[in-house]
């Protein structure tokens, strides 16, 4: 007889009963509440808890930590490692989400209605009562440069939309072999010379300390005054203050993010972001809370891939 293996789910919400059931099997589980924190192996988690020192000590039983996310920003994992603390995140069932697109699917729209300058043609109509196209004159992305930076999953994913919206692609990613892109039909470049040339830039790389805040001043010197920047995998990959200072001296066309540097920490972050206050400002910024995945079909997928993964690791 295994030991019983007891999950609490903090965000239970519309949860996959698929996971539910496979979690189930392995003992309790609780959704948002245990009945003793003492008796919780297992903590699932995605983003709306910070997941450090103080949250630990309340489960002292504590086996692993499971977040099916691809980033782990919002966990303390040095505190977790040092406690013996397992940290599962969907870094181990890549396989499994090789097809989960919505991340993809939002950062095309926020491509287009940046370049679009959709939310400020709806004020224009909605707010002022005018009817003036001219006022939104723009171009069409095919025969445009698009800038992927990060060509793993989600890249991959824009490279193929951008393919079939008959754009150029340019990409940069040290960490791939060049048969990804040849099988991306994208041109490989470093870094610089694609910030020269692209139109557009999508960032999709994970966040290391290495590349915290590797998009400022001296990267953004090097685009075009036209370019727009898309940031839809981890808010400390940018510098939002320079962001935001190219914007306001007319050196970028746009930003569209989907997440923001501070979003895990304190309760007046929102007001406090450059970028926040470009957008109040009316510069073209467009932001969104970090709904790129959040929709029910990836979540359900990336739920169970990693209730399959824990049960492998914890069910016998």
């Amino acid at each position: 007889m295994y030991q019983k293996t007891n999950t609490l789910i903090l965000e239970p919400e519309n949860y996959s009963p698929h996971a539910l059931a496979t979690y189930r099997q392995m003992g309790k589980v609780w959704l948002a509440q245990a009945e003793s924190e003492g008796e919780v192996s297992i903590l699932v988690v995605r983003l709306a808890y910070r997941i450090d020192r103080k949250l630990l000590d309340r489960f002292p039983s504590l086996r692993a930590v499971i977040s099916p996310t691809t980033g782990l920003t919002h966990i303390d994992v040095e505190e977790c490692r040092c406690r013996g603390i397992e940290v599962i995140s969907l870094a181990e069932c890549r396989d499994a989400i090789n097809n989960v697109t919505s991340t993809a699917e939002l950062t095309l729209g926020l491509m287009i209605a940046l370049l679009r300058a959709v939310p400020s043609a709806l004020r224009d109509v909605v707010g002022n009562g005018n009817w003036n196209r001219n006022k939104f004159r723009s171009r069409q992305l095919s025969r445009m440069t698009l800038g992927i930076v990060g060509l793993g999953r989600i890249g991959g994913h824009m490279a193929r939309y951008a393919k079939a919206l008959s754009m150029n692609i340019v990409a940069y990613d040290p960490h791939q072999p060049q048969e990804r892109f040849a099988e991306l039909d994208a041109r490989r470049s470093d870094l610089i010379p694609l910030l020269k040339e692209a139109d557009i830039i999508s960032i999709h790389a994970s966040l290391t300390e290495a590349n915290r805040g590797f998009l400022g001043n001296s990267e953004i010197a090097a685009m075009r005054s036209h370019a727009l920047v898309i940031n839809t995998a981890r808010g400390g990959l940018i510098d939002e203050a320079a962001l935001a200072d190219a914007l306001r001296n007319g050196k970028l066309g746009g930003v569209a993010v989907d997440v923001l540097r501070d979003e895990d920490e304190g309760v007046d972050w929102i007001a406090e972001s450059p970028l926040v206050k470009a957008a109040k400002d009316g510069f073209n910024v467009l932001i969104t809370p970090h709904i790129g995945g959040c929709t029910s079909d990836a979540m359900h997928v990336t739920e169970e891939s990693i209730a399959d993964v824990a049960f492998r690791k914890f069910g016998g």
